[in-house]
């Protein structure tokens, strides 16, 4: 996101940027997400569809195969005869994500459309490389999105996987997104944008990585130049994460700590998360608070979501939700809070339709409304 420098302290500037933040947010690339939504349904990690212990990006094998199935366990039979598979060989892998667009907003009260456009989000391909059953090569390549509010943004992830080793322990190093808080789609939910974190969640950062990834429990924590490439700083950030899966109940808590010594400027957030489903319905949330020490001041800040999914049929999700954030907690007046519902549609293997309307209220900025429509392509 494009919404603020990493320092908070100037916060009333923030606010009048954030009108903007959900429209042009949204032109940014975005790499195709490890739903937890999914996770809790199935009862299940990120890294049993990923490569990537933390989610998103390119899918595995029983990844690939969940998607093909419209996000269910077994084939259908009308999509049997689906035979594409996007391995090369024994150790080579592709895949591909686009996503298109459109998206038209207005006042509260106005009937003009302030923004109506199409816009190209995402246009990625993924290669990964296992010469062997420990070590996998990831790599990510993605188009470089328009400018928007002096930012542009291409997808790349670039990283070497050693895995299978004892108690699933591995080891990451390149560049990867860092593992912190649930990995949404929706990046412009206030608890992934820079109104909450001091980095931008959809760029990857440049460091190592270990952890376990079990098929019921992720531990992960990471050590990174904090800039997403080489920094003039020591590299001084640090993230982690701690997950657990139980029959469909998903619980865990995350950490970030950074030090900017050039300016000593101090970032610490903290997060919990969960989700539950019962049968159609699944309920997730996460609870994020932090405070910033900069110029000898400190800011406390948090953020929330709660999500409600309906799982209608297969191919058809309707979804309500509510997010929450609170800039500086000393500031009063400041609260910014977003309703949406939407439905996602799958009407055939590898294509994927999201309708969405969002209500905002970030004042001192007048209210508006967005409505939106997403074609997606994971393959």
């Amino acid at each position: 996101m494009m919404l603020a420098s990493r320092s908070f302290g100037l916060l009333r500037p923030f606010g009048r940027l954030l009108l903007m933040a959900p429209a042009l947010g949204l032109f940014m690339a975005h790499p195709a997400g490890a739903l937890p939504l999914y996770a809790s349904r199935e009862g299940k990690t990120c890294v049993t569809c990923h490569y990537d212990p933390n989610g998103g990006g390119m899918r595995n094998d029983f990844g690939f195969l969940y998607g093909k199935n419209r996000h269910g366990m077994d084939t259908e039979a009308k999509w049997a005869k689906v035979t594409i598979d996007p391995r090369l060989n024994d150790w080579v892998a592709i895949g591909a994500d686009t996503r298109v667009l459109y998206i038209a907003s207005h006042t509260q009260g106005g009937r003009t459309l302030g923004l109506s456009t199409f816009f190209p989000m995402q246009g990625q391909l993924n290669l990964a490389l296992t010469p062997h059953d420990y070590v996998t090569l990831v790599m990510s390549r993605g188009i470089r999105t328009d400018k928007v509010a002096g930012e542009d943004y291409e997808a790349r992830e670039l990283y070497g996987l050693i895995h299978g080793l004892p108690h699933d322990l591995y080891a990451q190093i390149g560049r990867f997104r860092l593992p912190f808080g649930l990995r949404q789609d929706d990046h412009t939910s206030y608890i992934r944008t820079s109104g909450y974190l001091p980095y931008n969640s959809q760029q990857d950062d440049v460091g190592i990585e270990i952890g376990a990834a079990g098929s019921s429990y992720t531990g992960q924590l990471s050590f990174t130049n904090g800039e997403g490439t080489l920094s003039s700083e020591r590299a001084q950030t640090l993230a982690g994460k701690a997950t657990i899966v139980r029959q469909r109940i998903l619980g865990g808590v995350s950490g970030f700590h950074q030090y900017n010594e050039n300016l000593g400027i101090q970032q610490n957030r903290w997060a919990g998360f969960a989700s539950t489903t019962w049968q159609k319905v699944t309920l997730l949330g996460e609870y994020g608070g932090g405070t910033q020490r900069a110029f000898g001041a400190k800011t406390n800040l948090w953020a929330a979501f709660a999500e409600l999914d309906y799982r209608l049929m297969r191919g058809i999700n309707l979804r309500g939700k509510f997010d929450y954030l609170d800039p500086d907690k000393d500031i009063s007046g400041d609260q910014y809070k977003r309703w949406l519902v939407e439905t996602d549609l799958m009407p055939v293997p590898f294509t994927e339709v999201k309708l969405s309307y969002r209500n905002h209220d970030e004042p001192p900025a007048p209210k508006f409304q967005e409505y939106l429509v997403q074609f997606f392509f994971p393959f």
